[in-house]
């Protein structure tokens, strides 16, 4: 990932993040931004009731917990690290907030074992025949290598997971992370608003959904 904004300015903390998001050795790693939508997959606009959530940490926390779940079960994957990000703030004229900006989610995973997607498991199967870009099934369309594929699947289990996010491309970017500096400049990106004091560090990372441990 080329990142030329990143900033970096580190803490033990941040440090510590970093290194046990680089343990592994099996690249390419992945990384996922996703965001969650204000119309369902039939082009509908969902009730406030829903939408109003994207601004709710305790519910964005669930979401969070929903999709790590389906990416473990689904791929088998050796770590999954979630953080939370907020859009611009609403201001008025002056610089004052008048309304926070709703959550996003920036999501670094391993990489996924090329035989989990040679011998597809049920989940994986099923997923297959889910609409990837150009609304053509997943099954269906060509890939230069498989790692193309697994981007693929990924994006399809995590809108499978949560109805936030609809089947429409814009909701959900995923892209390959080939080298330790292209993962750990995502890292630090995910951490961006820790680093720049904007955000206490619980309301960024995801701590139960993600595999972090204590040393």
């Amino acid at each position: 990932m080329n990142n030329s904004t990143t900033i970096r300015n580190t803490t033990p903390i941040i440090d510590a993040i970093i290194k046990q998001v680089s343990e592994g050795e099996d690249y390419p790693y992945l990384y996922s931004v996703i965001f969650f939508g204000f119309y369902d997959d039939n082009g509908l606009k969902l009730p406030p009731s829903i939408i109003r959530q994207f601004w709710d940490k305790e519910e964005v926390n669930k979401t969070c917990r929903i999709i790590y779940n389906a990416l473990k079960e689904t791929f088998g994957m050796d770590g999954v690290w979630m953080f939370k990000e907020r859009h611009a703030d609403l201001l008025d004229e002056k610089g004052k907030v008048l309304k926070k900006g709703k959550f996003h989610l920036n999501i670094i995973t391993s990489n996924i074992k090329d035989r989990f997607i040679e011998e597809p498991n049920r989940k994986i199967r099923r997923l297959l025949n889910d609409n990837g870009r150009m609304n053509i099934p997943i099954k269906d369309l060509q890939y230069t290598d498989i790692d193309e594929l697994k981007i693929e699947l990924v994006n399809a289990c995590i809108k499978r997971a949560s109805s936030w996010v609809n089947r429409f491309q814009y909701s959900i970017k995923t892209q390959l992370l080939l080298e330790p500096s292209d993962l750990e400049d995502t890292t630090l990106y995910c951490l961006k608003e820790f680093r720049k004091k904007q955000a206490d560090f619980t309301d960024v990372v995801c701590f139960k959904s993600s595999d972090f441990y204590k040393p």
